[in-house]
């Protein structure tokens, strides 16, 4: 009987810590916020690529695995990706011609290394390299969304 005591307060005092540590964590607002002040477009100043191609060539692998789930295998925005809440997320489609980050290199970077708060991942927090950031944001604007 005391061993079962013993069970059962060790297993509340860990669903306790588990439900504080959940309190703890920052919200997506929090998040962005926090992404968006540690953002330093200067960093990419020091990214160099041998050729055009091969910059592009890592964009296309970056957006295959980090950004095709949502934004969908050819950026239409149609990756029916469905978040822990049971939304399905809606990104922009960058085809279109009124896409607001078009022709910005420095938004689309800023985009993806800090996030939103409906669900586009803080990439830069995640540990994204800036190179690989520069490569995807150059895919997106000179492959998916080519100036018109």
């Amino acid at each position: 009987m005391r061993r079962l005591a013993l069970g059962l307060m060790a297993f509340a005092l860990v669903a306790c810590q588990k439900a504080k540590s959940e309190d703890a964590q920052p919200n997506a607002a929090d998040t962005v916020a926090v992404a968006e002040a540690t953002f330093n477009p200067a960093v990419f100043d020091t990214v160099k690529w041998a050729s055009d191609s091969l910059r592009l060539a890592r964009g296309a692998d970056v957006f295959k695995w980090g950004c095709a789930e949502c934004h969908g295998p050819q950026g239409y925005g149609d990756g029916g990706k469905v978040t822990e809440s049971g939304d399905t997320l809606r990104p922009p489609n960058f085809h279109d011609a009124s896409w607001r980050l078009a022709g910005d290199t420095d938004a689309v970077r800023r985009k993806v290394y800090a996030g939103n708060t409906r669900g586009m991942p803080h990439w830069g927090l995640r540990r994204m390299e800036p190179r690989d950031i520069d490569a995807v944001a150059a895919y997106v604007l000179t492959v998916l969304h080519p100036s018109k």
